[in-house]
């Protein structure tokens, strides 16, 4: 990224909508998904008649103010990226990153406030390494094709921060990279403060810094007479049939879900539970749909805690944390060996308790030591583990549950790819 970029993004809850609209192009295009058309509609007849703050607004649907504006700067940031480097821009080229950070939406902007506050502290702006900081929304149907095609170790970035279980868990990455000893954790290893999950890589090669939990958000007046479902497992009843919304988009589907539910019901079970899926999409859309009267979609929906706390306080919607646990999606940093000393204060930072406030701030459970818990320390939680993550050759496996899912959700209905 440009040394001198400028991170002019700053709403706040009481700035007025009208002047949201006026000075970001991007924010239109969130407020329609969330139903705000009155107002979008309005503000083009006229900006004066627009008088609202986004607090009032966000009140009338009882939408999270934090969480939404976190969103909306996500969402205009993705306006603004075209005018500056990104990997699309450059071809995935990342052979001169020392730093590249691929972020879930609610991590995103809040980390980047941070850390342009800390190479200003640390460098005037101006640090001795390049980087880049993007969505991972935004490349993870391209970039973790291209690790597959990394033949050195200078092929890559010299601290990659990556969301799922992507290519760098891939067996062409493990055996060729990170068993060859050239990875280790910067994290403090004082252990996770959560009672039921403990992500530290048992060879000390990566850094999971936090994690990405899944639950169920359930619309009560859709689900009718049925029972809620207690467990992941109760997905792939006959009752839930085409039930159940899941993140997709363009023949991707969460690899972490579909893994996780492989491991525990098998491919037979992930047929039936592409069954019960009746849609896909951003769980920004299914936060809308939740407890809306307007929406024609499934009762059940699978999505980060991040976007669940936004629907929770909405009438006729049940948040389920599943008996079995909430699904993590591990964030992992991978920080080369022999570099750590030059990016020391870089390392420092990520590894600091700056970096994993944020990700607790943002319902992401943090690893970093001292971090306090963003949910009760007892939950339970569904993690694959390492040992399976050892053991199997993730991404084809990943590849062939993915077919055999969209094999059996597109054939129903005649939907199309």
């Amino acid at each position: 990224m440009d040394k001198n970029e400028n991170n002019s993004i700053s709403i706040g809850p009481d700035d007025p909508v009208r002047d949201i609209l006026k000075k970001y192009r991007g924010a239109k295009h969130l407020l329609r998904t969330y139903g705000f058309d009155n107002i979008i509609d309005a503000f083009v007849e006229s900006e004066d008649s627009v008088t609202s703050t986004l607090r009032e607004v966000l009140r009338e649907r009882n939408i999270d103010c934090n969480g939404f504006i976190a969103l909306l700067e996500e969402q205009i940031e993705a306006h603004l990226v075209s005018a500056q480097e990104s990997l699309a821009s450059r071809s995935y080229n990342q052979k001169d990153l020392q730093f590249l950070a691929l972020l879930p939406c609610p991590i995103k902007i809040p980390f980047h406030g941070a850390f342009s506050a800390f190479l200003q502290r640390e460098w005037d702006g101006a640090p001795p390494f390049h980087y880049l900081v993007e969505s991972n929304a935004n490349n993870q149907l391209a970039y973790y094709q291209h690790i597959g095609g990394f033949r050195t170790l200078d092929d890559m970035p010299d601290i990659v921060i990556s969301p799922g279980l992507n290519g760098y868990y891939h067996r062409y990455f493990v055996e060729n990279f990170k068993k060859m000893n050239y990875f280790s954790d910067i994290l403090d290893p004082a252990g996770s403060p959560y009672e039921h999950l403990d992500l530290r890589d048992p060879s000390g090669h990566y850094s999971v810094i936090g994690a990405n939990i899944e639950v169920m958000v359930i619309d009560n007046e859709r689900m009718g007479d049925r029972n809620i479902p207690e467990r992941w497992s109760d997905l792939i009843r006959p009752e839930y049939r085409d039930s159940v919304t899941i993140r997709g988009q363009d023949g991707f589907f969460c690899e972490t879900v579909l893994l996780t539910l492989y491991k525990e019901i098998g491919l037979s079970g992930v047929r039936d539970f592409a069954r019960s899926v009746g849609s896909d999409g951003h769980p920004a859309q299914m936060v809308k749909n939740a407890g809306s009267p307007k929406a024609r979609a499934p009762p059940v929906s699978i999505m980060p805690l991040f976007f669940a706390n936004l629907a929770k306080d909405t009438k006729n919607v049940t948040v389920v944390w599943p008996e079995d646990g909430a699904i993590v999606s591990p964030v992992t940093l991978i920080a080369k060996k022999d570099r750590q000393e030059e990016l020391e204060p870089l390392v420092s930072f990520l590894a600091g308790e700056q970096t994993g406030t944020i990700f607790s701030g943002a319902s992401f459970p943090s690893m970093v030591s001292g971090v306090a818990p963003c949910i009760p320390r007892d939950a339970t939680f569904d993690w694959v583990g390492w040992d399976y993550l050892d053991s199997h050759d993730v991404g084809h496996e990943i590849d062939s549950i993915s077919r055999e899912f969209a094999d059996v959700y597109y054939a129903k209905a005649g939907k199309m790819r």
